[in-house]
This record gives structure tokens, C-alpha cells and sequence, in this order.
């Protein structure tokens, strides 16, 4: 309950069926300054696949996390004067998650390529998917935030990692204080061992 106090609103949604994309779900912050957030679920998507369901709302629940006042700075002066990276929200600090994550899995090159105010699709980390096994899927490559909250999902759930390059990227999920106890409690609930749909790379 304790980590959970930062959802102040939970909803669902019914998706536009033309999108090109399907929305499973987004996150939103209800405050200026990130300290409470909305998470809103695609009602169908979650009745059709129970397991991608799971795995989803641990993806957007990373968002929550990796997005709070410890994690990152989202007043001007700090985004003007930002000299870790700005993902289109807030700067983040030194010592945050993501900023960790950028410099182990993206670094100057690959972070360059991305465009943080523009609204994410797979077809923006094809690329990236493709060139490095260590993605969760070409959603996954579109964007550090999306890179991690795919791992993260995939950690927590076990869904058997395929590459030597993910199992990197879970290892070190499972070493950062805090994080490992979302598996401990998927393991406990009897949750783990989802299948593994994500989308392969490296091919």
C-alpha cells in the first residue's frame, strides 16, 4: 500500500479501435510537481489478455516511480539548466534511475536519437530493436523510459529473459535497492512465470 500511495486516480478507458496503435494503458501526473499520478487502462485490451495485462500495469507503475521528486526535477530553471537529460517531463537528478539506466544501456549516440517531447511508436525504436538484443521489443528501443518500464515488467513478472543482452538489463533491475521486492511480492501472489511476448531484437 505504501508504494502505491502515489496513484491518487485509477480509471479505465475505451481505445479508439482506428488507431494504428493500440493504447494498453498511460500514466499522467495529477500535480505540477509529480507527486501524484493517474493511471488509466484500456478496458477491453485487459478483459482480452489478462497476463499482457499484468505485464502492463508493471510497465506503467515503472513510469510512476522513475517520474517522482526524487527521481526528477520538473521546475524551469531545473529543465533550463539541465545537464543530465530531459524526457520531456522533468530533468532527471544524478542519482536517479533512469539517468543510471541511460548511461549503462544508451549513452551520448543512441540517446541523441531521441526526439523526449514527441509521442512514442514502435516505428521510432525499429532501428534500435533491431541492432541491439538487449530491447524488450521496438516500443521498448523508442525511448530510455520505455526501455526500462519494459525490463521492469519483464523482471517483476519473469517472463524468462531470451538474450544474454536482457539478462543484463534484468540483473541489474535486481540489484537496485527497492526494486527487487515488486518480484518477491509477484513470487509470493503466485504471478510469475508470465509468457514472454515481447517482440525479439537483435535480428
Amino acid at each position: 500500500a505504501g508504494q502505491l500511495a502515489d496513484l491518487g486516480l485509477f480509471g479505465g478507458f475505451e481505445a479508439n479501435e482506428d488507431s494504428e496503435e493500440v493504447t494498453l494503458a498511460f500514466v499522467n501526473t495529477l500535480d505540477d510537481d509529480g507527486t501524484l499520478f493517474q493511471m488509466s487502462v484500456n478496458l477491453q485490451a485487459f478483459e482480452d489478455d489478462p497476463d499482457e495485462a499484468q505485464l502492463t500495469m508493471a510497465h506503467e507503475f515503472a513510469h510512476v516511480f522513475t517520474q517522482l521528486p526524487s527521481q526528477m526535477d520538473r521546475t524551469d530553471e531545473g529543465i533550463d539548466n539541465c545537464t543530465t537529460y530531459f524526457n520531456g517531463d522533468g530533468c532527471l537528478y544524478e542519482d536517479s534511475i533512469l539517468w543510471q539506466w541511460i548511461q549503462l544501456f544508451w549513452g551520448a549516440d543512441l540517446i541523441a536519437q531521441v526526439d523526449p517531447t514527441a509521442e512514442n511508436t514502435s516505428a521510432d525504436g525499429e532501428q534500435r530493436c533491431n541492432d541491439d538484443a538487449g530491447f524488450f521489443g521496438a516500443y521498448g528501443a523508442s525511448t530510455p523510459d520505455e526501455d526500462f518500464a519494459e525490463a521492469f515488467s519483464a523482471y517483476v513478472f519473469d517472463t524468462g529473459v531470451t538474450s544474454d543482452e536482457r539478462r543484463v538489463r534484468t540483473d541489474w533491475i535486481a540489484a537496485q535497492p527497492g526494486l527487487a521486492e515488486y518480484r518477491d511480492r509477484a513470487v509470493a501472489a503466485g504471478l510469475t512465470g508470465l509468457p514472454n511476448n515481447f517482440e525479439s531484437c537483435g535480428l
